[in-house]
């Protein structure tokens, strides 16, 4: 349901209080999911009470989104900002929207997001949980200019609209919450994932839904990689291979013996990658962050944007890392009462939702360098990163072997 689009420039002309849309085409939206607009359409009359400024200074009014939101009232429901970068913005459009950007260079992570999310949504297997899914409202190319001539960091940027959850991210919540109500949103999220896999609902399984042709992929931002083929191990040789290079012609790289040692160990670990299921559609950035929870439930799983094909266990790797490393605590003003303690009954909750996983053969190296692999990638992107360091020297140390089961 997505195809590229050439780029608008959308003017603004009149006062702030009555602006005037000056659209230039072609403006193409690349997904529509409000009704109205037939695929492949070229929107020429967008209409809108007011721009949208995101920032305290001048901004780039992004696109006229009255006609995206009919819903939208931009007089009560300002954008109020919720987590972002230079590179990203995420914005709450009132509670219904949520609005995602990212510059140029990052643009293709929300057009794949936007993409991997509509075939999630329109697989049959899983119409017991797409309400707990993303729904992708519009995907766009903002615009490239404005009437004052102000310059922006937005412009030229792709904009992602999709339906918000209500609720709060299970980290901001966890804290607050007793074990029991900790557990159950473990485990929930970990069956919604399940389902994402493929495996049906209901006990172990050794069925799951194939996907034709698929290829593997690894890896985040500069590093990622797709397979060859169809060869888990490959897949992972090609990665660390990719790291090992980055980080040998890296001005900026720190703490080599530590890499050194790391990507051996990563190396000696490799025969363990098999693939165990096959491609799977995995979400690959699963963890509390992007579990969003009401009261007790589970209302759905958010930021898609590094989904691809993967084997289950990889998918689970960066919540089982948070049992022991909870990220960024002070982004929720938690630095001070987050303890070690506090997320230890996470690795069996995640067993408990995913036993087959747990039985997967070699799953301690296999974990080993999943959970290395991200810190040697964080280090090639944060040469100074000191919680990378610790995290890699945990690993060496055989951190990881308390995440395994029975252990």
């Amino acid at each position: 349901m997505c195809f590229r689009s050439v780029p608008s420039v959308l003017q603004w002309s009149g006062s702030a209080e009555q602006p005037s849309p000056i659209l230039r085409p072609p403006f193409r939206l690349l997904s529509r999911g409000l009704g109205g607009l037939s695929f492949g359409s070229v929107v020429t009359n967008l209409h809108s009470v007011a721009p949208l400024t995101l920032n305290d200074g001048p901004d780039l009014p992004l696109l006229a989104l009255g006609e995206i939101l009919p819903s939208w009232r931009p007089e009560i429901e300002r954008p109020v900002a919720l987590a972002g970068g230079y590179s990203h913005g995420v914005y709450s459009l009132g509670d219904t929207y949520v609005l995602r950007l990212a510059v140029p260079e990052r643009a293709e992570r929300l057009r794949h997001e936007a993409a991997t999310l509509n075939d999630l949504c329109a697989r049959s297997d899983l119409v017991g949980i797409t309400n707990r899914l993303p729904r992708v409202v519009a995907s766009f190319d903002a615009g490239t200019a404005t009437d004052d001539g102000c310059r922006s960091r937005w412009q030229g940027c792709h904009g992602l609209i999709i339906n918000r959850f209500p609720g709060t991210n299970a980290f901001r919540a966890w804290l607050d919450a007793d074990e029991v109500t900790r557990v159950g949103w473990i485990c929930e999220a970990v069956r919604i994932l399940r389902s994402v896999h493929g495996f049906p609902e209901g006990d172990l399984s050794d069925r799951f839904t194939p996907v034709p042709g698929g290829r593997y992929t690894s890896g985040w931002y500069g590093t990622r990689i797709e397979a060859a083929g169809t060869d888990w191990r490959d897949c992972h040789r090609s990665y660390v291979s990719k790291l090992r290079a980055r980080h040998a012609f890296s001005p900026t790289i720190r703490h080599r013996p530590l890499i050194e040692e790391s990507l051996a160990a990563c190396e000696a670990r490799l025969d363990a990658m098999t693939s165990v299921w096959g491609p799977r559609p995995g979400h690959g950035d699963f963890h509390l962050h992007n579990i969003i929870v009401n009261g007790t439930v589970v209302t759905g799983l958010i930021d898609w944007e590094w989904g691809g094909l993967t084997e289950p266990d990889a998918d689970l790797a960066h919540l089982l890392r948070w049992s022991l490393f909870p990220a960024h605590p002070a982004d929720e003003d938690l630095e001070d009462r987050v303890t070690a303690t506090d997320f230890a009954g996470v690795p069996s909750a995640v067993w408990s939702a995913y036993p087959e996983v747990a039985t997967i053969k070699s799953l301690e190296d296999r974990l080993f360098v999943y959970l290395a692999e991200h810190d040697l990638h964080q280090l090639t992107e944060h040469p100074d990163s000191t919680q990378a360091v610790i995290r890699l020297e945990a690993w060496l140390a055989g951190a990881h072997r308390t995440l395994i089961p029975g252990d």
